[in-house]
């Protein structure tokens, strides 16, 4: 028998670690045993990043379904029946060097992966194709936009150093109600400094057409800001109210504007037009 560390067969969340008389055991085999999945779902659940093996300290995920197992190592599986194991997004590289790259990551997608799984990430899609990978700055699932991702260590650390102050960050949002003017947003989001400029362009339709700069970068920071002023991004659908919309968040990171940190030339990546909100004179 498996001595079983956790087993939530509610939540199909499945976590035990292995005997000497299970040792050589194919581990799709064992979460079979231990659980209501069929061996099918659990070969796919290995492709999409959602079984795991911790031998010592190290946790890594398992892919190959003819993975083993041997005695004393942890196993975990997680399975939700509300996530699509066949979807699929498309990716684009819209900017290469030796050294990074800036990717399109469409609406739905995850930047990276969660304990459910990673296959439909954005990191994996790079992931699986670089030596090395390490994500520079993240967007929201339902946020469409631009992602830098580094191939080596010294440039995601070159990145991080400069990409508050010498990284110029635009986003394009249709917000509910009418809105003029320009102006900024600057309170704390979870006891941190925040700062968003905003410059209006069009009223249309009880709807205004919205040209931003991230200065600070928190969690849903656009999107807080401008549900809190009374004017929520249309198809938010966690901040604001009467501004849900079939078509998803009108919200798109479409700008990035740095200097190279190795050839010191400047470097300014664009959303494709057929991606943007609406036409803007400032790109």
């Amino acid at each position: 028998m498996t001595e079983q560390i956790e087993k939530k067969i509610e939540a199909q969340n499945i976590k035990f670690t292995t005997l000497p008389a299970e040792d050589g055991m194919l581990i799709v085999d064992l979460i079979e045993k231990l659980s209501p999945l069929s061996k099918s779902v659990i070969k796919k659940l290995m492709v999409f990043g959602a079984v795991y093996q911790t031998i010592n300290t190290k946790r890594k995920r398992v892919r190959k379904a003819k993975s083993i197992q041997k005695a004393g190592n942890i196993i975990e599986c997680y399975y939700d029946p509300k996530i699509d194991l066949n979807e699929a997004f498309e990716f684009k590289n819209l900017y290469e060097t030796r050294n990074y790259g800036v990717y399109l990551k469409p609406a739905g997608a995850l930047t990276e992966g969660t304990t459910f799984g990673d296959q439909t990430s954005l990191f994996r899609h790079v992931e699986k194709h670089k030596k090395f990978a390490n994500i520079v700055n993240r967007l929201d699932r339902e946020t469409e936009g631009l992602v830098v991702i580094a191939y080596n260590p010294k440039t995601q650390n070159l990145f991080q150093e400069m990409w508050r102050d010498k990284v110029t960050k635009k986003y394009q949002a249709i917000v509910l109600g009418e809105m003029d003017g320009s102006g900024e947003f600057t309170n704390e989001i979870n006891k941190k400094f925040t700062k968003t400029e905003y410059q209006c362009l069009e009223f249309n339709g009880n709807k205004t057409m919205v040209d931003i700069s991230l200065k600070t970068e928190r969690k849903n920071q656009i999107r807080i800001h401008f549900a809190d002023a009374g004017h929520p991004v249309i198809g938010d659908p966690i901040y604001g109210e009467k501004n849900k919309n079939k078509e998803g968040l009108k919200l798109v990171s479409y700008s990035l504007e740095f200097i190279d940190p190795y050839s010191n030339k400047e470097v300014k990546v664009l959303l494709p037009e057929d991606r943007l909100l609406f036409e803007n004179e400032s790109n």
